[in-house]
């Protein structure tokens, strides 16, 4: 018999065992997902020269790079002390006793410089003081300037520090390694080993405080999964909803384990997962926790896909029938509301709160349906006109939502345009018609005309204009209306609803 550990429970499995005969005990149903194990039971938590300096006001993350020696030493004493004083050049901390020698000499030190200083040149009054500007002076530092390290994060709380704050503690940031063999796999026929440590999936718990953003989380991790494409020793990213804006909500340290959705500047709409304690940030909104594999986490490499188990469950009723959504709300005792077309097989297109979060806070929700026959089946071509995709998807609200919404712009004789809001994206020449475009296949304006980004469908073929009424030259195809007789009866302010299948 073989001793495990099989997502931090101990099991007991027969000799000569495999992953495939391990994943009938799994929890979570298997995904085909990457499964990590560690051979053997040793690990260890590598420490960096990085430290947290908790405050009163934040953390501010400190790397050292010199008198470590005496920072071991004195850490105790800093980590008791409180902001001596404060102006436009620093911050002073102390003071505590150290074994530097001061000096007369002045230095010029950066902004953000970390360094030992004097009060006095007395030793037994050093300062740890933080340069929050360019600049030349007498700090009664070391002759070489006392520069032991640099700001690394938390620049924000520096600059709100005054004199009534004071350090909480300080700690050092570690950085999570196997000093063992790992393997990260999704070959079931992996054998297994005396000792072997077995993840196959994460528990995120989505805070209350951000139904937003833990909506965004949940619309990132299709089918309780998640693709990383970014692997960084301090976090893991999730880049599928990059560009899709998620209003900040709630702010807290990123500490190991925390998922945050970017809410402002670069790499908007992308989900983190902190491998590393970091200090809040004013970009990041805190959407949820790690509470359960985040080893799995902390070993899975890029574009490797993992299993998930979210808590709450996503509720998303649309493209569902009206009796499919109240069957499943049922089972988890939500009580639904019908508006609109309410009849059991009619389509969920709205629903109120959007949030899981928020429904599940409420335990109801209501919903507005339409009929069938207002629900457009569309097919997307991703392989050969991705990038005006990524414009329909986000302009339609697929990248988030089953169903989106196509605003009628105008219908004439055998052409029907659709109008979106617009959105700040050039669309360049991509997959350009040739010769005929066959009745149904949608077209979308390109830049090179006049009328960029009108969407449109024709109901006949046309050799000679494309669907949204311009030259091919300036038409770009992205897909297909599979059911295309739905769109002979509608006009001008109408609204059609889109799924893909």
């Amino acid at each position: 018999m073989i001793d495990i550990e099989l997502d931090n429970r101990p099991l007991v499995v027969d000799d000569g065992s495999t992953l495939a005969d391990v994943i009938k005990d799994l929890e979570v149903p298997y995904r085909e997902t990457a499964i990590a194990i560690i051979r053997g039971t040793e690990e260890s938590k590598k420490a960096t020269a990085e430290y947290l300096i908790s405050t009163t006001k934040g953390d501010i993350g400190v790397e050292l790079s010199a008198y470590q020696e005496i920072w071991q030493n004195t850490q105790s004493e800093i980590a008791s002390s409180g902001v001596r004083w404060t102006g436009r050049e620093g911050v002073a901390f102390g003071p505590f006793r150290s074994d530097i020698t001061p000096s007369h000499r002045d230095h010029e030190y950066i902004r953000w410089n970390v360094l030992l200083g004097t009060g006095g040149y007395d030793a037994s009054h050093t300062y740890l003081i933080i340069s929050k500007q360019l600049h030349t002076a007498v700090h009664g530092a070391p002759a070489d300037g006392g520069i032991i390290g640099r700001v690394v994060s938390g620049k924000g709380v520096v600059d709100s520090l005054g004199t009534d704050d004071s350090i909480k503690g300080i700690t050092p940031v570690e950085r999570w390694e196997t000093v063992v063999d790992k393997i990260v796999t999704t070959d079931l026929s992996t054998k297994i080993e005396q000792g072997m440590r077995i993840f196959t999936y994460a528990v995120v718990e989505l805070s209350p405080d951000a139904p937003y953003g833990a909506e965004h989380f949940l619309a990132a991790a299709k089918d309780n999964t998640l693709t990383f494409s970014t692997i960084a020793h301090s976090f893991a990213s999730i880049e599928s909803l990059q560009g899709e804006e998620c209003p900040f909500e709630h702010k807290e340290p990123r500490r190991a384990g925390i998922v945050t959705v970017r809410s402002t500047g670069a790499g908007l709409g992308r989900v983190y997962i902190s491998k590393l304690d970091k200090t809040s940030s004013p970009s990041h909104s805190v959407a949820g926790r790690v509470s359960r594999g985040m080893e799995l986490i902390q070993l899975i490499e890029k574009d490797q896909t993992i299993a998930m188990d979210i808590r709450p469950r996503r509720i998303m009723l649309l493209g569902k029938t009206m009796r499919g959504a109240e069957e499943e709300l049922s089972r988890r005792g939500i009580t639904m509301h019908r508006e609109g077309e309410i009849g059991d097989g009619d389509i969920v297109v709205e629903q109120t709160p959007e949030t899981t979060m928020e429904i599940v806070g409420a335990e109801e929700v209501t919903v507005r349906g339409v009929s069938e026959k207002n629900l457009l089946k569309i097919e997307l071509y991703d392989d050969i006109a991705p990038n005006t995709i990524g414009f329909f998807r986000h302009a339609l609200g697929l990248l988030k939502s089953p169903v989106g919404v196509l605003p009628v712009f105008t219908a004439y004789e055998n052409t029907r345009l659709f109008k979106v809001p617009e959105v700040k994206k050039e669309i360049m020449p991509e997959n350009t018609p040739q010769e005929t475009v066959p009745a149904g296949e949608i077209g979308v304006t390109s830049q090179s005309a006049k009328y960029a980004q009108m969407i449109g469908v024709k109901l006949v073929d046309d050799s000679r204009y494309g669907p949204s009424g311009e030259k091919f030259a300036y038409t770009n195809i992205i897909g297909r209306v599979i059911d295309l007789e739905k769109l002979r009866d509608i006009g001008e302010e109408d609204v059609v609803y889109v799924t893909e299948v």
